[in-house]
């Protein structure tokens, strides 16, 4: 009989064979979906008095036009709508969510979400995913140069230095010797994120002041923003990660003072990266086009969150940790090892 060594090397070529040619089908996929789905949009108006006067969110990677909706600000009578908010931009559970949350819970695996931000841990709830919460503490803007890092590297380098802080925690618990030592939690997954709005060139945090919140929600009424997001999954047993990146572009139509005013005494915009936020009932009925999706655009693509754990998953498949194969298949002293970042 051939040791489990011998054994697991064809098994990797094969996966990441596997990995590449699914991304490259992803790809194509919802490159096709971007081309097709503007175009029918277009040749078919007459469906949108049944569609209701706002864009729909339930496809992703799509671009769709809401232009001439006649739909006013001021028609939005209350606040934040906190988690209904979320669910009606968003779209709700989609088929691919509700299989990912069955996958996740038929392995056995817990999740924990590093980001105390109520959108996440709205969208991830919607996607039918039990969590618990961890939050780094950190420093978002002592990370990485914001003069030399594009916008992706810099969302990475925080997403990661998430990961880290709350990695380092848990260690920190467990003892002092268990500094980049594994596992530091059996079966258990950890998902952090981070996100830049990005506005004529220039990269927007959090507002620093209800000055510059004004001055950011006003800019999105004169020219669109786009949304750069990165979600890092690490897995606590192992210390491997899957990382990825998301993004999208939403145009509004001119955004009244009234609006703004609200928005920035409410406080909520505070909170969000460039003070964007397309889920509120004061700014959805703006909305005249986007590209991608919107529960990217509030800090959490489902698609590629999904896509993550998924990936994880399957590696912990291959490597006999969880989800189908015995743990004992690969011994304990080849399995567990300092994190393959």
């Amino acid at each position: 009989m051939r040791p489990p060594c011998v054994l697991l090397a064809p098994t990797m070529v094969f996966f990441n064979w596997f990995k590449q040619r699914r991304r490259e089908l992803f790809d194509r996929h919802w490159n096709m979906r971007a081309t097709l789905v503007p175009l029918l949009a277009r040749a078919a108006p007459a469906l949108r008095p049944s569609m209701g006067n706002r864009a729909s969110s339930s496809s992703r990677w799509v671009a769709v036009s809401a232009k001439g909706s006649g739909k006013k600000a001021g028609s939005a009578k209350g606040g934040y709508g906190g988690e209904a908010s979320v669910g009606e931009a968003s779209g709700g559970q989609t088929s691919a969510d509700a299989a990912t949350a069955a996958e996740l819970k038929d392995a056995g695996i817990k999740v924990i979400l590093g980001s105390k931000s109520f959108t996440r841990k709205a969208i991830l709830k919607e996607m039918g995913i039990d969590y618990t919460v961890a939050v780094a503490d950190i420093d978002e803007k002592a990370v990485g140069d914001r003069t030399k890092l594009t916008p992706k590297d810099l969302v990475m380098a925080v997403a990661c230095a998430k990961a880290d802080a709350i990695v380092d925690k848990m260690a920190n618990e467990l003892g002092p010797d268990m500094a980049g030592q594994w596992p530091l939690a059996v079966d258990t997954m950890l998902v952090t994120c981070d996100q830049v709005v990005v506005h004529e060139g220039k990269v927007r945090e959090k507002p620093e002041s209800t000055d510059e919140a004004r001055s950011f929600i006003t800019s999105y009424g004169e020219s669109p923003p786009s949304t750069v997001g990165a979600i890092v999954v690490t897995d606590l047993e192992t210390g491997e990660r899957s990382a990825g990146f998301d993004g999208s572009t939403v145009a509004f139509a001119p955004i009244p003072d009234d609006v703004v005013d609200f928005l920035v005494e409410e406080g909520e915009c505070m909170n969000c990266a460039g003070g964007l936020m397309v889920e509120h009932p004061k700014m959805s009925p703006l909305i005249t086009e986007f590209t991608g999706s919107m529960d990217s655009i509030m800090g959490l693509g489902k698609r590629v969150v999904g896509g993550l754990l998924s990936e994880a998953l399957l590696t912990r498949r291959l490597k006999g940790l969880s989800g189908g194969y015995e743990k004992e298949v690969i011994p304990v002293d080849q399995r567990i090892d300092k994190a393959v970042n």
